[in-house]
């Protein structure tokens, strides 16, 4: 019999249960020092798997190595043993792969080869601990037997429903709905049975516009984990008002799979498990990664980096994410935890160049918004040619109704030349405002997020032609 099964057996469920709440964070209440000296270890059976495979040897992996001397990678690295796998290329047998494809928005399928244990192994470690780390309230952690936490994710080949089918039942408590149903669905599911909910894993901007309005009224949560953690961060006193608590985030991808939990501390806040990979930082200064790399236990409170992940169980080695995130604490002192506490900031690539004078950034354009009170549906953001000038032009649906668009013009404009020198030293140069709103109907990106396939987002900077296509012709459906 599974474990899994035996765990639905309620005696024995509600006692694993309070054991794994009395333990649930332990592993990572050890001291950073001792934690950085486990994954010494921890890296070199990796590398002993590692030195006589293809990519092993591509990497430059031998005995003795120390992960500094590596190259850093990105998915070009992997992609031909991806796309093309041959036995000896990888550090187990080609059955134990699952083929996972990613949901990006570059408009290109990137698809990869995980090992099942790998993603049986980060969800039952990592994956539990962020279960009861949603379902804390402060003061304990409030999941009780038979729970039921509604999560949307994206079916398979995405790493969402990748992770539940292969992972099989949770036993104590019960996922809903069936991850096979489209996001449309999965949508209609939470609105039409919310009461039955206990907590929920989804989008803020979701909830925002969808959920919301549909309800209508303040509901129940003991725990709620969104994904889009800069709408989770301009929305979280509405989203508590709505649901009775403020909304936690994580931080995982298709490359680092579940490997971090959400701090309780400092709301929205996550914490990267040691026992996942090795994560390394690259400092960023004037929206550029610089070159160095430092530890997990050199990163700064309000230094801003690029992280770069090694994993324990996968090939992937130094793999440069091209994700940032912001140091916003040492510490969690109500879990009881000593390591750095981040918030996730955005793409290190996805930047426009105006004029090539000035370099606009997605989470630039987040703290314009909410500087000047202007509350966001979704946007994304492209440049535009006006008599022979270039035009940073932002497509954005607002949450106030009749907001006029020369007023959000006018005060994204205030913002801009306050917060970036470049963007005022180009109106002042060149004596015009490089600057375009177009006011997107209501209920636009959430049309356009419905009929994408995988974990549906907005790819804010530089959307592909095809998808901008699509989202203007969903515009002008709706105007």
């Amino acid at each position: 019999m599974k474990s899994s099964k035996i765990i639905g057996i309620p005696p024995v469920g509600k006692m694993v249960l309070e054991i794994l709440k009395k333990r649930a964070f332990k592993s990572n209440q050890i001291p950073i020092g001792k934690a950085l000296e486990k994954q010494g270890k921890l890296l070199e059976v990796k590398f002993k798997k590692m030195e006589t495979t293809e990519i092993g040897r591509k990497l430059g992996v031998h005995k003795g190595l120390q992960l500094q001397s590596l190259q850093i990678t990105d998915y070009s690295f992997y992609e031909p043993f991806f796309n093309n796998p041959t036995p000896s290329a990888f550090m187990y047998p080609l059955e134990d792969y699952l083929r996972v494809r990613t949901s990006g928005t570059t408009g290109k399928e990137k698809w990869f080869l995980i090992p099942q244990q790998a993603i049986k192994n980060s969800f039952r470690r990592t994956g539990l601990l962020a279960l009861l780390a949603s379902f804390h309230n402060g003061e304990k952690i409030n999941l009780e037997y038979g729970d039921v936490a509604y999560v949307n994710v994206s079916p398979r080949p995405f790493l969402g429903g990748t992770i539940l089918s292969s992972s099989g039942d949770v036993g104590f408590i019960k996922i809903v709905p069936n991850f096979d149903l489209s996001y449309r669905d999965k949508v209609s599911y939470f609105i039409s049975n919310y009461e039955k909910i206990d907590s929920a894993t989804l989008h803020a901007s979701t909830l925002i516009s969808q959920i919301m309005p549909a309800i209508g009224k303040p509901i129940s949560l003991k725990g709620i984990t969104i994904r889009d953690a800069q709408i989770g961060e301009m929305y979280k006193e509405k989203i508590k008002d709505f649901v009775g608590c403020y909304p936690k985030t994580s931080y995982g991808s298709t490359e680092t799979l579940i490997c971090s939990f959400s701090s309780v501390q400092h709301p929205l806040g996550f914490i990267f498990d040691w026992r996942e990979g090795i994560t390394e930082f690259k400092p960023i200064k004037n929206n550029t990664p610089m070159d160095e790399l430092i530890g997990m236990d050199e990163v700064k409170v309000g230094g801003t980096y690029e992280l770069v992940f090694t994993s324990f169980d996968t090939e992937i080695t130094r793999l440069d994410t091209n994700d940032a995130f912001s140091c916003v604490a040492i510490g969690d002192n109500v879990l009881g935890i000593d390591y750095p506490v981040f918030k996730f900031e955005g793409r290190t690539d996805k930047v426009l160049s105006v004029q090539n004078f000035a370099r606009v950034t997605e989470d630039e354009l987040i703290k314009v918004f909410k500087n000047a009170s202007i509350s966001f549906v979704e946007f994304t953001a492209k440049t535009e040619i006006e008599n022979g000038l270039e035009h940073l032009a932002i497509y954005v649906e607002v949450y106030q109704e009749d907001l006029p668009v020369e007023e959000v013009k006018e005060q994204v404009h205030k913002q801009l030349c306050k917060i970036d020198q470049d963007y005022k030293e180009l109106v002042d140069f060149f004596e015009y405002v490089p600057l375009k709103i177009h006011l997107m109907p209501k209920g636009v990106f959430s049309k356009y997020v419905q009929e994408r396939p995988g974990m549906p987002r907005v790819d804010r900077i530089n959307m592909v032609d095809e998808e901008f296509r699509k989202l203007l012709k969903l515009m002008k459906e709706k105007g």
